[in-house]
């Protein structure tokens, strides 16, 4: 029988239950508690067979426990932070068909329009309750985790077991994740990279070290999180990474640093290089977390300063495609796709039909289009290029100009707008918003409020320049190029 999330984690249990299994910065759990924690849940859900579960919690050794109770339940977990705007938590938790929502106190208010599971502080477990069944099937969603299309709107990315265990495997392999190893669980929840830190861990049977949102926010204290819990492994987006290679030196535990989510730049990581092995990783949310990995201190630096994406590292197959899906040739530009094992079941939400990207390759190969332009090396290493719609990297989330510009769009202050985004020397980047105001008592800090209520701070643009009207080219579509350019810091963008 094809192994699922849980039955991986249950031979773990049984080779190794003492062994611990999450840390956070009240509690500690092993492998078996654990699993009697999840069990304790399970015994606690509504009395009918879920399908989809939402999970609204602050990062905890509970939060933990409730994905593992509604994966072994035979369900898919959607898991959302509960500092989200309300209107998009609601929004996404509703297109995607969530039966209940197990939540914390603290944050039960935000989920009035739900059947909600609260749990608290500190789970009671019942010694006499006998081990429940587990429905977990290989083929069936494992979790769903956000998205959105090139509009902006929200949708979900179903991804099954067997391909969260592909991946496990694979992430154990490449970077000998054992039983010493611990991995700092570091990224928000709604973030592929999330999935990497949990089930990387959980499946290898390694330790999960969860600092608190206060720690997580300050270097000085994430530091020592990093050292009093003897993590080995830290993963995370290259904003992080530029946090770390600021710091004098990291605890000599570490052995490993493993970039996500965005190219990264080698003058961000120019000091990290000195002391540890770091690796550049790519993959989007519908290939489950990963493609592709590159040790950057043996690496090269490309002419932009970036380094390369890598190679392939777990059975998903890149390939370069032109429009019609054929292959280009060697060395030249072409859409990165993929093919292979990895690539997630279907979209859910209501606005699935307006992202179609899995298409069918002459030789019957389900392809995976990612929007994302790049060349092959001469060392078969793939480099990315740049991304071929609006969709752009922010403090290491994703972010769709076309939602921002909604968002504005829903303030009385603004007649039309345009959201572009540009990159400074150190390759971060950042938004800018051209508005055509309504009236001439034009109030930003109206505009902003309403944004506030249905988009997170990471998405609100860092400028705003106010225009009588936006350029357009011959088609009347706006004329990008004709904006006036902002510069960040006196940097060239």
């Amino acid at each position: 029988m094809e192994p699922t999330i849980y039955s991986r984690f249950k031979e773990i249990v049984n080779n190794d239950p003492d062994h611990p299994a999450v840390i956070d910065e009240r509690t500690c759990v092993t492998y078996s508690g654990l699993d009697r924690l999840v069990d304790s849940l399970i015994s606690r859900f509504p009395s009918f067979i879920p399908a989809r579960v939402g999970i609204v919690m602050d990062h905890s050794v509970e939060m933990v426990a409730a994905m593992m109770a509604v994966i072994k339940s035979g369900a898919a977990f959607v898991a959302v932070e509960p500092d989200f705007p309300p209107n998009r938590l609601t929004t996404f938790l509703i297109e995607s068909g969530v039966d209940f929502v197990i939540t914390q106190e603290q944050h039960a208010g935000l989920l009035n329009e739900f059947t909600r599971l609260i749990i608290g502080s500190e789970v009671y477990i019942d010694p006499a309750l006998h081990p429940l069944p587990d429905r977990s099937q290989a083929d069936r969603p494992a979790y769903i985790i956000y998205t959105s299309t090139p509009d902006g709107y929200p949708l979900g990315v179903a991804v099954g077991n067997s391909q969260v265990v592909h991946f496990a495997d694979s992430f154990k392999r490449t970077y000998n994740i054992s039983g010493d190893d611990t991995l700092l669980q570091f990224s928000a929840c709604i973030m592929n990279i999330f999935i990497q830190e949990v089930f990387g861990a959980l499946l290898s049977g390694a330790v999960i070290a969860i600092p608190s949102s206060e720690t997580r926010n300050d270097p000085e204290k994430l530091i020592r999180f990093i050292d009093d819990n003897y993590v080995t492994v830290v993963s995370g987006f290259p904003y992080l990474m530029m946090e770390l290679n600021a710091v004098k030196a990291l605890p000599v535990i570490v052995r490993l640093l493993i970039s996500s989510g965005n190219v990264l730049h080698a003058s961000t990581v120019g000091h990290l290089l000195e002391q540890v092995p770091v690796y550049t990783t790519y993959g989007p949310a519908e290939a489950t977390v990963s493609v592709t990995t590159y040790c950057c201190n043996t690496g090269v630096v490309l002419p932009d300063g970036t380094f390369p994406i890598g190679k392939p590292m777990n059975g998903t197959d890149v390939l370069l495609l032109d429009d019609q899906l054929c292959e280009v040739a060697p060395g030249k530009e072409g859409e990165i796709c993929l093919v292979g094992d990895g690539l997630a079941d279907y979209y859910t939400g209501d606005h699935r039909a307006d992202l179609q990207p899995f298409a069918t390759l002459a030789d019957g190969r389900r392809v995976f289009r990612t929007g994302d332009m790049g060349r092959q090396l001469p060392d078969g290493n793939y480099a990315f290029i740049r991304r071929k719609d609006s969709e752009v990297n922010i403090l290491g989330k994703k972010v769709v100009t076309g939602e921002v510009e909604r968002a504005i769009r829903k303030s009385d202050e603004v007649e039309d707008c345009a959201v572009v985004h540009y990159s400074d020397e150190q390759g971060s980047a950042y938004l800018v918003a051209y508005v055509v105001p309504k009236t001439k008592s034009f109030r930003l800090s109206w505009v902003k409020n309403t944004m506030a209520q249905n988009v997170p701070a990471y998405m609100i643009p860092e400028f705003f320049v106010l225009l009588k009207a936006l350029p357009t080219d011959a088609a009347g579509a706006v004329n990008t190029l004709a904006l006036p350019v902002v510069l960040k810091d006196n940097k060239a963008v």
